[in-house]
């Protein structure tokens, strides 16, 4: 079957001088930022694969964290020197600085939409607060605190709420007053989260190798066993019928239609020889992107007869897919500060 495979061709390559944490196709997908362990952060131009900007220390002791202003015009970072940046993507210059009030700062969001009279909104999480900021870099209200240590931060229902996931669950909010909308009290120790795009579901990866499943229109629960690994892999079509997850060395694709993935079977996608560190779906597509600590790198069409696509290598483990906006280009970065371009044709 590999003769029936893509041929894949490899676009250009970076390299930063360690493990890549964070990487972020620009809005327009004209450029694409990287942050390392380092504390080193990357601008690319996509066209010619040139750092149009390279910040040797954006963060003393590692970035862990970039996102694109929605208008492409600046990167906000966040890294592990308790702080969060705003850089003008034209000059490179520092628009606004602050500290993000925990040691850590490891999570960012731009809202999708203006919030009320305030704009698009960064959501900051850091320690066990998350924070909200305006396009130029000031507080946009006060700090909002969860009973534990934030895992994981993403603006949902079209861009205008707020989700934050800790390790007891997660809480939905809204932007404007702070005040929590629902809870998901969770059982176990959460590692990720993942709304559908309808906000029909919402699943969190656990410490434990499982995943947990709400209904948020039924407020009904489910639990799946039997993942190898702890799972902090999770990817949504665009349709909001189909859920990829990590957990081991295969993915899995779960239906989620009608009643969703209760005594379902999913879709076991096997390639990859080591466990799967990275996925995404694509934005307007449907090939699911899937990276693995082997270096490999494959795309898949899980509703199809032949569900791999086509596979590549990067010389060291795979820290993050990502697809370009548009759908055409692939990012997959490494361990070893790789920054590699892909396209399948």
């Amino acid at each position: 079957m590999a003769s029936q495979l893509r041929p894949i061709a490899f676009r250009w390559h970076g390299k930063l001088d360690d493990f890549i944490t964070s990487v972020a196709w620009s809005p327009d997908g004209e450029r694409l930022a990287a942050g390392s362990v380092s504390g080193q952060v990357a601008i690319y131009d996509v066209n010619g694969g040139r750092a149009v900007h390279l910040f040797e220390q954006a963060h003393a002791d590692g970035c862990d964290a970039v996102a694109w202003r929605p208008d492409g015009k600046a990167l906000a970072t966040a890294g592990r020197d308790g702080m969060w940046k705003l850089w003008d993507a034209a000059d490179g210059k520092v628009l606004a600085e602050h500290e993000a009030g925990a040691l850590w700062a490891e999570h960012l969001a731009w809202s999708a939409r203006p919030i009320g009279d305030r704009g698009h909104l960064l959501a900051l999480g850091a320690g066990n607060k998350v924070t909200l900021w305006t396009e130029a870099g000031a507080a946009a209200g006060a700090a909002m605190t969860f009973p534990r240590t934030v895992v994981d931060v993403a603006w949902i229902l079209g861009g205008a709420t707020l989700a934050a996931a800790y390790s007891t669950g997660v809480s939905r909010r809204d932007p404007l007053t702070g005040a929590e909308e629902r809870a998901f009290p969770a059982r176990d120790p959460v590692l990720s989260m993942a709304f559908s795009p309808s906000g029909k579901w919402l699943m969190t990866g656990n410490q434990d190798c499982t995943i947990h499943v709400w209904n948020t229109d039924s407020g009904s629960e489910m639990h799946m066993r039997g993942y190898a690994a702890k799972v902090r892999q999770l990817a949504w079509h665009r349709g909001s019928r189909w859920l990829a997850s990590g957990g081991g060395p295969a993915v899995s694709v779960w239906d989620c239609s009608g009643r969703g993935p209760e005594g379902r079977m999913p879709t076991i996608l096997e390639w990859h020889t080591d466990q799967v560190s990275a996925l995404h779906y694509q934005p307007d597509g449907d090939w699911l992107a899937s990276g693995s600590r082997d270096g490999g790198v494959a795309v898949w069409l899980p509703t199809q007869r032949q569900t791999l696509v086509t596979g590549a290598k990067i010389s060291s483990g795979v820290t993050r897919v990502a697809w370009s906006p548009s759908g055409k280009l692939l990012a997959a970065t490494g361990e070893a500060g790789e920054v590699q371009v892909l396209e399948v044709e």
